[in-house]
């Protein structure tokens, strides 16, 4: 299974298909992210054995931010935050914005001369 794996994200690098950087950031995000990118290139090329040219780094960097970037969403969405409610009393009869149902009449803004 592995090695399947392996040679399909070679075969895919080499014709440098889309969307091949974000799988191999996926797929490889916990060494990503203890080797950094110049490092991860260094040794992805010889896990995959291709020249270290045909990975592109720019790429890589990219692939790695996004990956971060969707960890982090994960994790802020996964923990229990309950929700509390900030309900205000108005000082002004009419100008409580936060409840929806205080909408000022029309009437309350009309002074006669």
């Amino acid at each position: 299974m592995i090695r399947q794996m392996k040679e399909f994200l070679k075969q895919k690098l080499l014709e440098n298909k889309s969307g091949i950087y974000s799988l191999i950031a996926h797929h490889y995000v916990d060494r990503m992210n203890e080797m950094g990118c110049s490092l991860f290139r260094d040794w992805l090329s010889q896990e995959l054995s291709v020249d270290k040219s045909s990975i592109n780094l720019t790429s890589l960097y990219s692939a790695s931010r996004r990956e971060q970037k969707k960890g982090k969403s994960k994790s802020k969405t996964s923990g229990f935050k309950p929700v509390t409610e900030n309900r205000q009393k108005s000082v002004i009869p009419g100008s409580n914005f936060s409840d929806p149902s205080a909408i000022p009449s029309s009437v309350d803004n009309i002074t006669e001369m």
